[in-house]
């Protein structure tokens, strides 16, 4: 079933909502959609329509509403701050990270990482992670969209104050993933490093701040792959991926 995200506030008449814009376009010229067909339909916030498609033309499309359902967002926050990484490696972990139920995605700038450009580079680059962001939404049904913020440096990081901050690092011996006993009602912050890793000074503030420095494991792991492995542990560590 072909899934959509719509704007509650303009495109929700109850009984009827109306598609517009980009995503009309998507539905008539490229998946060639037909009145008729079913959709499910997201507002972004947690609603869930269940709608069949009554009209469609050149500027919108139409669907009858059948049926509303809520779902809450579930388990506890995860934040993964990542180092901006070259090419299209931030936006495989976007995409990643939004399957994987990451609830915050906070690209961050340090002294090793790809730098992220002018003001109107950044803006291009935030749309095309949101549109990224949003079809993996789509693809794995997650009714509400992981939020991404734009790219700020290490020092500019902000986090709740009962946060559990935890940063994986390639010299770290002592303290491995799994050792680590996360209470799973607090939410959870996880820092990645750029490709080229973490500034000897940079490793040190972020102890100062209160990150534990953990291992992934034996290997040397490159950054993205750190990050998935990260998240997946995160978790399970803090039961979000428990059957519900």
């Amino acid at each position: 079933m072909r899934r959509f995200f719509y704007d509650p506030v303009i495109q929700d008449t109850q009984g009827q909502i109306r598609i517009i814009g980009p995503e009309a376009h998507h539905i008539r010229n490229v998946l060639r959609m037909q009145v008729g067909e079913p959709a499910e339909l997201y507002d972004g916030k947690g609603a869930v329509v269940f709608a069949q498609m009554s009209q469609i033309s050149a500027k919108e499309a139409i669907f009858q509403v059948l049926s509303r359902q809520h779902q809450a967002a579930s388990g506890t926050p995860l934040t993964l701050a990542q180092a901006v990484l070259k090419g299209k490696k931030m936006d495989l972990l976007i995409q990643k990270a939004t399957e994987l139920g990451v609830h915050t995605f906070q690209p961050v700038i340090t002294q090793y990482c790809e730098k992220s450009g002018q003001a109107r580079q950044q803006v291009k680059q935030l749309e095309r992670w949101q549109r990224i962001m949003l079809e993996a939404c789509k693809q794995c049904r997650r009714p509400i969209p992981m939020q991404i913020f734009s790219p700020i440096t290490l020092q500019e990081l902000s986090f709740p104050e009962k946060a559990q901050k935890i940063m994986p690092w390639e010299n770290e011996a002592g303290t491995s993933f799994s050792a680590l006993r996360l209470n799973t009602d607090q939410p959870v912050l996880v820092l990645i490093g750029p490709e080229g890793g973490f500034h000897p000074a940079e490793v040190a503030y972020t102890e100062e701040i209160g990150f534990i420095t953990i291992s992934l494991g034996p290997r040397i792991l490159r950054a993205e792959t750190a990050a998935l492995a990260a998240v997946v542990l995160a978790q399970q560590g803090m039961g979000n991926l428990s059957l519900r």
